[in-house]
């Protein structure tokens, strides 16, 4: 494995994350594979796991300790947690809300869920258009003086709303969708980071299991696979993003690579030094991404890359967006 420091002055980080989503139940009700790749990932050096209050209302917080289990006890400050809070899960679906004392319910329920006294990184998931992003950033800090988190950081903001949030405290780290396809951080978001000195973690770094290489037109999810009802994995776009990851699966081939270590390579080769959050619903996927650290791809085989998704659809970044909070009584 090899390590990162996580923004300008942060913890020592292993070169990918390990995301929790999938211990959540949005992916499939069959979650203890992947609490098994927990502790898989740490074996294979990965020191740095995302998750969120919203993944499962603690349900994958719960499984990410589970799958440490007693080395939240023995190896604590070997393990750099990232959690996040701000959404209100309500009926069928969750909103945005900011509000200091609803952060703090979810920073004091992920703590609960977690089993530990403090985060590494607690994160604003979204930001909430009803409360000005100073007064969350003062919510924020003040967890960091009580030793609730080490360091805070924005999940989803624009360049915009980071610098509306750095008039209070400048995040440590930033969380924005980033892969092969979704690349549209590179104009504005990823050079403020650079010179904030803001660390950068890229979810859906195989673009929710496209860059993969497991899925086949015709797929069908489950149920209780959100993907099912996604207009990303249904019709032509899906079938042109797939055509697009056939040519890309031939290029990896042709080094002995697969191509989810191809995509999580490209990101590790990107030089604003954007952390991959990896996903693994089962060890073996935990096992194959890992090895994209030691893949090193050069300028030509970069170009290259670029040239053979010329034409493939973009995504959008937005799979794992709720709406805006709505409209509260007092």
């Amino acid at each position: 494995m090899r390590y990162r420091t996580l923004g300008r002055q942060g913890p020592e980080v292993s070169s990918v994350c390990l995301g929790t989503w999938a211990l959540s139940g949005f992916w499939g009700s069959r979650t203890e594979p992947a609490v098994e790749a927990v502790r898989r990932a740490f074996d294979l050096g990965v020191n740095f796991f995302d998750t969120a209050h919203a993944y499962g209302a603690g349900m994958a917080e719960a499984g990410l300790a589970r799958g440490l289990g007693d080395l939240l006890r023995t190896r604590r400050s070997d393990i750099v947690i990232s959690t996040k809070g701000g959404l209100e899960l309500r009926g069928d679906g969750v909103v945005r809300n900011s509000d200091a004392g609803f952060l703090r319910a979810n920073l004091t329920d992920s703590l609960r869920s977690l089993g530990t006294d403090y985060v590494d990184v607690f994160l604003v998931h979204w930001p909430d258009p009803r409360v000005p992003l100073a007064e969350t950033a003062g919510a924020l800090a003040g967890f960091v003086e009580e030793g609730l988190a080490r360091y805070v950081g924005v999940s989803n903001f624009t360049v915009e709303e980071m610098a509306e949030f750095s008039s209070v405290v400048t995040p440590q780290v930033a969380q924005v969708p980033f892969n092969m396809l979704d690349r549209g951080i590179e104009k504005q978001v990823l050079p403020h980071c650079d010179a904030a000195g803001i660390g950068v973690m890229g979810w859906s770094a195989l673009a929710h299991g496209v860059l993969a290489g497991a899925l086949r037109p015709g797929q069908v999810f489950p149920p209780d696979d959100w993907r099912a009802y996604s207009p990303t994995f249904q019709g032509e776009r899906f079938a042109k993003l797939l055509a697009a990851v056939d040519r890309l699966q031939e290029f990896a081939a042709e080094r002995g690579h697969s191509v989810a270590q191809l995509a999580l390579a490209w990101v590790l080769a990107h030089p604003s030094g954007v952390i991959p959050v990896i996903g693994a619903q089962l060890p073996e996927h935990l096992e194959d991404s890992v090895r994209a650290v030691d893949l090193d791809l050069d300028e030509a085989e970069m170009r290259a890359l670029d040239e053979l998704l010329a034409d493939a659809p973009e995504l959008d970044g937005s799979g794992d967006q709720p709406p805006a909070r709505e409209e509260r009584s007092v």
